[in-house]
């Protein structure tokens, strides 16, 4: 009887992944600004949502699976380049780091908001500023220094944004679907 309530549960947070990266395709390749070199997009929010859920394995999973997807099924011009699923994947995994609650965790909201802010600032600083913008230089065969400036004040700008995002999706939807025991895996 346990392995069966295991196994369940696990297609349970399989079918919640699948539904993530589904939103996280519709959000970066439907609902973005996007230039060659920039990208605006709420398509941080399933990450954050997987691995502030599921932990960082599953944050890693959903981001890669969503951008080999993305790419596969609705390319938004140029080749693919397999260094942005690399980019994608490490945001999924931080936000597995640093926002996941191990059960019986209880993290004060001051905790969790400094966990969140850490996140993003991760998240933007070394990811998409850092290994985002080498990945840009390597493939565009453009000078890194050349392209930073845009993407640092891109990239600046969306920290705030993206913590008040991420805060208020923890308060609106994971902290009511974990209170109710709709979040497989964690009842």
């Amino acid at each position: 009887m346990k392995n069966n309530t295991k196994a369940k549960k696990r297609v349970q947070i399989m079918v919640v992944c699948a539904m993530l990266v589904a939103i996280q395709i519709v959000l970066v390749r439907f609902c973005s600004i996007q230039t060659p070199f920039q990208r605006i997009s709420f398509g941080f929010l399933p990450l954050a949502m997987a691995g502030t859920l599921f932990g960082p394995g599953y944050g890693c999973a959903v981001a890669a699976i969503a951008d080999l997807l993305g790419a596969t099924l609705f390319p938004t011009g140029g080749a693919f380049w397999p260094g942005f699923t690399i980019v994608t994947a490490c945001s999924g995994l931080v936000y597995g780091l640093l926002l996941h609650e191990k059960p019986g965790s209880d993290w004060s909201p001051r905790k969790r908001l400094i966990h969140i802010v850490l996140a993003v600032t991760l998240v933007n600083v070394l990811v998409h500023m850092g290994l985002g913008t080498l990945n840009l230089a390597i493939m565009y065969n453009k000078g890194f220094l050349v392209l930073l400036p845009g993407r640092i004040v891109k990239n600046l700008i969306m920290i705030p944004i993206e913590s008040a995002c991420i805060s208020v999706m923890h308060m609106m939807l994971i902290q009511p679907m974990t209170r109710r025991g709709l979040v497989p895996g964690l009842n």
